[in-house]
């Protein structure tokens, strides 16, 4: 055993396979830095893809109506009023200044207001999210077998108000093939 360790000590004093360690010791850190960016790029982030939103609605509308029609053929299209909101955490300041002068009252009135940030272990400074405000629902559009039929429609539409919590002016459904 002995032997062994001594045999590595007398390679390691050799100043050819030091640069080749510490070059090897170099490539490792710079790959491993390298692998941490990728992996940080495929984790999802808190952003937020309102297309995603909206197809992933269209999809559960889509499997309600089959669910209440029995028909496969179905076509749901989904609109939405705007994007996300973010809502930040902020302060506000407000003053209040008024002039009494012989015949004239002055007022003014002035508001600051600012983000409350943190600083990121890079130096950045991020604002504090309190909340996350999901796109509104202009309207819903739904083609299906059967659509026509009052009955079925007032299923659809009932089920589609309820699962969206929207009114009934929002939705239209037709019959189609």
């Amino acid at each position: 055993m002995n032997d062994v360790i001594k045999k590595y000590v007398k390679i390691l004093k050799n100043p050819k396979s030091l640069i080749i360690i510490g070059i090897i010791g170099i490539a490792l850190i710079f790959l491993s830095s390298f692998g941490n960016d990728t992996e940080k790029a495929k984790t999802p982030t808190d952003s937020f893809s309102v297309e995603a939103y909206k197809t992933a609605l269209e999809k559960d509308i889509k499997k309600l109506v089959v669910g209440i029609t029995g028909s496969r053929r179905v076509t749901v299209v989904i609109t939405l009023e705007s994007s996300v909101n973010y809502n930040y955490a902020e302060i506000t300041e407000s003053k209040n200044e008024e002039k009494n002068d012989q015949n004239r009252d002055e007022q003014k009135s002035e508001q600051k207001q600012e983000y409350i940030t943190v600083k990121n272990a890079d130096g950045s400074e991020t604002a504090i999210l309190i909340s996350k405000q999901m796109p509104e629902i202009r309207g819903v559009a739904i083609v299906c077998q059967g659509g026509d039929n009052a009955l079925l429609n007032e299923k659809i539409q009932n089920a589609v108000t309820s699962a969206l919590n929207i009114t009934s002016k929002r939705v239209f459904i037709a019959g189609g093939n």
